[in-house]
């Protein structure tokens, strides 16, 4: 049994993508100022060069879909960390990027950012087996701006063995590449296990930053993994159709997908789908809505039909607290994403209010609630061998299977999810027990700090040399 969905038609996935190749070829990406507009144009481009606006032929863009490798790897500190992208083997999840704004689940204040806040997240994420890959979550706003991006980047690497994706585009590709020959042995090693991922995004509708894209190119030049992310808002910066959206988004992902190849071809890129609603009543933008659901689900199965592989802001919500909202928007979001087979899921681990605000006891309920994805998705197997019809026969009319030698090898293998966060106790207990689940979340963050030294940073299992190498390039005094 294979639980697996399909929303969208052949022909339905085929509009989308012709509709944006044609907005691509007529109307066109302003990408001023980025050296990646020589490039295209020695491809077919149309360049603007006083607006900076680039139209792309459909060939052209086929042909950059063409040089797209099969799989996508994004190496952790060591193999068993890996993750690999392939469009076959997901879902992976992880955290948000860059929240600015803190709910202290100590104090109840919602806060400025911090670097605690940075390395407590990273220490309980690294801690949490459903987290695969980290991702630039919250930004240490106590940290001189001139120093911060630099002190992140320290921080993340020597609190998280998993692979790293740089929400906000490094500053300085000069750093960042500096950053990579640590991490590697040198350039040739960071090539083969490429531990940092790029993300770039634009700004809609059909633009992106001139500077953000020469520096993406520069990193993927280098070997590091891009992620193009396209986040139009429905009514506001995109259409107000599910469909219409899709459309813009896909000509933004596949006009930065023909960038990034015009400079470095063959590099790995992941389509980034990230679409949000303004809300017409409250003049906010949702990320919890259903319609985010239903073009998450369309964009993954565009993505798969081009070939790439899908990130899907999965596991959104709207919500303000750890609440019934956040489970039914994060639940309701993530399973139909996954069931349609999204590579990478975010939205994210920790995350509330449409992905602006951080709150570490989101962690623990966020990994149930993937843990709960992944088991459906898993599926189960249907065979003469699990339908057990020896034991059925042998139990007979009125019998026990609690007994059973095949019932306790099952239970012990995973044959069914156990919940950590949720209760399965009669009421009586529960009530006896005086614990809600965010009470039992909170508890879980302190178990994990309170067994985690302040300054361990074994868990980046970097070596020696490496950690005083990475702290020199990153102005970091041990």
């Amino acid at each position: 049994m294979d639980c697996r969905l399909t929303c969208t038609t052949p022909a339905e996935r085929d509009l989308v993508v012709e509709s944006a190749l044609a907005v691509l070829e007529r109307t066109g990406m302003r990408m001023k100022g980025a050296r990646a507009l020589d490039a295209l144009e020695l491809r077919g481009a149309r360049v603007d060069r006083e607006t900076g606006t680039v139209r792309l032929p459909p060939d052209t863009v086929r042909q950059a879909l063409a040089t797209l490798p099969d799989r996508l790897l994004l190496a952790g500190a060591t193999p068993e960390h890996d993750v690999v992208l392939d469009r076959r083997n997901g879902p992976h999840f992880n955290p948000s990027g860059c929240h600015a704004k803190t709910l202290d689940h100590r104090t109840g204040v919602v806060r400025p950012s911090t670097l605690q806040d940075l390395r407590e997240g990273t220490t309980v994420m690294d801690a949490t087996p459903e987290i695969d890959v980290m991702w630039t979550f919250a930004t240490a706003n106590d940290v001189a701006v001139e120093r911060r991006e630099l002190v992140e980047y320290h921080t993340y690497l020597t609190n998280t063995s998993k692979p790293l994706v740089f929400v906000d585009c490094p500053t300085e590709a000069g750093d960042a590449k500096r950053i990579m020959e640590v991490l590697g042995g040198g350039l040739e090693g960071y090539r083969r296990r490429p531990r940092l991922g790029v993300l770039c995004a634009a700004r809609s509708p059909l633009e992106v930053n001139g500077a953000l894209l020469d520096t993406t190119c520069d990193l993927a030049a280098l070997g590091s993994p891009v992620l193009a992310y396209s986040m139009p808002m429905a009514g506001a910066t995109g259409p107000i159709t599910v469909a219409g959206m899709l459309v813009l988004l896909w000509a933004e992902v596949l006009g930065l997908v023909t960038a990034v190849q015009a400079v470095a071809p063959g590099a790995a890129v992941l389509a980034c789908c990230g679409p949000g609603i303004l809300d017409m009543h409250y003049s906010s933008i949702s990320l919890g809505s259903p319609e985010n659901t239903l073009m998450g689900v369309a964009s993954v199965e565009i993505g798969h039909s081009l070939g790439l592989p899908v990130h899907n802001s999965g596991l959104s919500t709207d919500a303000l607290h750890v609440g019934v909202q956040a489970g039914y928007e994060k639940g309701l979001k993530a399973l139909p994403a996954a069931l349609a087979g999204a590579d990478l899921l975010s939205g994210g681990f920790g995350a509330l209010g449409s992905s602006s605000v951080w709150h570490l006891p989101m962690v623990p309920v966020d990994a149930e609630i993937a843990a709960l994805v992944r088991r459906i998705v898993a599926g189960s197997e249907i065979s003469a061998e699990t339908v057990l019809l020896d034991v059925i026969e042998r139990v007979g009319i009125a019998g026990d299977y609690l007994k059973e030698r095949v019932t306790r090898e099952r239970v012990r293998a995973g044959e069914h999810f156990a919940p950590t966060i949720g209760t399965r106790l009669a009421f009586d207990q529960w009530a006896a027990e005086g614990r809600v689940e965010t009470d039992v979340a909170r508890e879980r963050v302190e178990q994990i700090l309170a067994g985690t030294p302040a300054d361990d940073t074994s868990r980046s299992l970097l070596a020696e040399d490496q950690l005083a190498a990475l702290a020199e390039v990153c102005g970091i005094t041990r």
